[in-house]
């Protein structure tokens, strides 16, 4: 194998003479791109991105964070053959978003320093030693996969990064490369939220908006009182101050009263808490700070504890729009204040528009719905005016980061990370205001389950997904999943039907009943009367012409003598052979594999029986499945489809 042994003991140093452009010089020509650093906006990263460092097979990690002279390279270590990987990675650049360029140049990097951590000097010489370094380097996320360090989906985007890479250097070879190794299948994403958790959190940011609002509005006094549902959270001026049934009380305040605590109080709760109380001339200190904290906070509009309530009723109007929009974070990030107002004033007007990037810049609407979001809106708009107070912001949502020793919060300029608001929220509800058994509710679970809720409506899927802003095909692969309990209820239903079908296995093969018929599965009680089994009639549509329905009738009757089991072990071996040879592996899977589980679950219930009924089970599934005698008709099925071109 073609590898260099890197010497650990190599001088690094810090180029001379590189040359910072940005993304509008990105198309001008440059005969050394090796000295190359691109700046992108101070809002995305502060240093530039050394992308010319790329063009050193041996480079390692800057010792200073802060440090902007570039990555430390060996200079012996320089690849010719890498200015034209350079080029046309920054050509790649062109017309992407300053946060795209840096996701994409991050992968970018991954990649080649693996290239280069493992020796393969001349991998990106030719279409071959590409081939390899692809294939290796796909073994190699296969087995971080396989000792649990990575997930699939993680694997899979470094797989594409890799792949990527390859389409840049050989756009007319790059589907032959890429070939040379299995892609990794990404999961289909995290599971949806459960209805009742998603419910509960519904609750809790509508009573935090819209109560924490009105607290800081009216200049209502101290605590802050909200209610959820049936229960209540009180807020004093302190940081630990707010209790509920999910917290107990800090010890200076008491909370059934709505007041500070006395001495008295204060040393009860250290005893029944199992502690041991402090001096008392200590209590009466903490207690007189607690009282002059509660009094500041009541005469001050604007105390800190209050702007603090009042971001808090912020970022919780702003879960909730997740929730109404079904809005990614990135296009959340893009609504803006004028157009918010223009929704708010006019008759007609409900949407709030976006550019989604990943579309290739489409302009998306979200409908926020005038009997639900109208009224939230307009809510949100007054307290985001308050808390402004009188600094403008371009964009409906922005981020207030808290300053911890000036104790207020002040606006950023810089656009909001829906993703990071909907973290910290949680954060601080969680335990507090929020059970703290109840997960947190991402943005993608959240879009997940307003595609569930309107799946779940009968909505049509292309309404569905042109109401989410995708195409049908990524809401039924990636936004269909079920809420865990309907699939435990569907899943439950299911499996309530096969044990039915037992029952009436064990019920009825006691003894022949009188004017039973037979048919190609077994035998029928009532035919040409099909009924369906209880929460089984979806799977295969019943019908006295055709055979494979028996199995989910009412009437079906299953012997426990070889005839029977002939019949049943016949039909089984004929549907198995289509699901294995069918060309639409996927339709034959859907149609045939629960109808195949039903009747291995039937001759599981029969062979359980009895001795004799094991022996006659054991039998006949040697006479089927390794001679291949199946029953007459099931015989002639099976030279049909071997006619009509089904090849076993």
């Amino acid at each position: 194998m073609w590898r260099r042994k890197i010497n650990s003991q190599q001088n690094f140093e810090y180029r001379v003479g590189t040359q910072v452009i940005t993304m509008r010089e990105l198309s001008l020509e440059c005969p050394e791109p090796e000295r190359l650093r691109l700046q992108l906006s101070l809002k995305v990263i502060k240093k530039p991105l050394d992308v010319g460092s790329l063009a050193y097979s041996v480079r390692r990690r800057n010792d200073n964070a802060f440090d902007d002279r570039g990555t430390p390279v060996v200079v012996g270590s320089f690849v010719s053959a890498r200015r034209e990987l350079i080029v046309r990675l920054l050509k790649s650049f062109v017309g992407l978003r300053d946060a795209s360029v840096l996701l994409f140049f991050s992968g970018f990097k991954r990649f080649v320093d693996w290239v280069d951590a493992h020796g393969y000097e001349e991998a990106f010489t030719n279409e071959a030693h590409a081939q390899q370094v692809y294939r290796d380097y796909t073994a190699d996320l296969k087995r971080q996969i396989a000792i649990q360090l990575w997930k699939p989906t993680t694997a899979a985007q470094y797989q594409n990064n890799a792949a990527r890479v390859m389409e840049l250097l050989f756009p007319e070879k790059a589907h032959h490369i890429l070939a040379g190794a299995v892609r990794i299948i990404p999961d289909r994403g995290s599971s949806g939220a459960s209805a009742d958790h998603v419910e509960m959190y519904r609750d809790v940011c509508l009573a935090i908006a819209q109560q924490c609002g009105v607290f800081a509005l009216t200049n209502l006094p101290y605590p802050c009182i909200v209610k959820v549902s049936d229960y209540q959270v009180v807020m004093f001026p302190s940081f630990h101050g707010s209790v509920g049934p999910f917290k107990e009380s800090p010890l200076s305040y008491n909370s059934g009263e709505r007041r500070i605590a006395t001495v008295e109080e204060y040393i009860a709760a250290c005893a029944g808490r199992g502690r041991i109380p402090p001096a008392r001339s200590q209590i009466t200190s903490d207690l007189a700070d607690a009282q002059a904290s509660f009094d500041s906070s009541n005469a001050d509009e604007r105390h800190w504890h209050r702007l603090y309530v009042a971001i808090l009723a912020a970022r919780a109007y702003t879960c909730l729009f997740l929730l109404i929009t079904g809005a990614s974070p990135t296009e959340l990030s893009q609504f803006t204040y004028e157009e918010a107002l223009e929704v708010e004033k006019s008759p007609l007007k409900k949407e709030l528009s976006a550019v989604k990037f990943r579309a290739g810049g489409k302009t998306t609407l979200y409908n926020i719905g005038r009997n639900t979001g109208l009224p939230l809106l307009r809510e949100y708009l007054k307290l985001r005016e308050w808390i402004l107070n009188g600094s403008s912001h371009d964009k409906l949502f922005f981020p207030c980061p808290y300053d911890s020793t000036l104790k207020c919060h002040t606006p950023s300029p810089n656009e909001i990370s829906a993703t990071q608001i909907v973290s910290k929220f949680h954060v601080s509800i969680s335990g507090v205001f929020l059970d703290p058994t109840v997960p947190r509710i991402s943005a993608r679970k959240m879009r997940k389950h307003k595609s569930n809720g309107m799946h779940t409506a009968r909505i049509s899927p292309s309404t569905i997904a042109k109401s989410l802003n995708h195409s049908q095909a990524v809401n039924l692969s990636t936004y269909a999943d079920a809420t865990p309990e309907q699939q435990a209820a569907e899943i439950g239903q299911y499996w309530q039907s096969i044990r039915h079908a037992a029952n009436v296995v064990r019920e009825r093969s006691q003894s022949r009943i009188e004017g039973e018929i037979a048919t190609a599965a077994g035998h029928c009680a009532e035919f040409n009367q099909p009924t369906a089994v209880a929460g089984a009639g979806a799977f295969i549509e019943l019908n006295c012409r055709t055979q494979y329905g028996c199995l989910y009738c009412e009437h079906y009757i299953c012997h426990s003598d070889e005839e029977d089991l002939h019949k049943l072990m016949s039909l089984q071996y004929v549907i198995n052979s289509v699901r294995s040879a069918a060309p639409d592996s996927a339709h034959a899977e859907a149609l045939y594999k629960d109808l195949s589980i039903r009747i291995e679950f039937v001759i599981d219930s029969l062979y359980e029986r009895s001795d004799l009924a094991k022996e006659a089970v054991t039998k006949v599934r040697e006479k089927v499945f390794e001679y291949g005698e199946l029953t007459v008709f099931w015989e002639k099925r099976m030279s049909r489809y071997e006619t009509l071109g089904v090849v076993f």
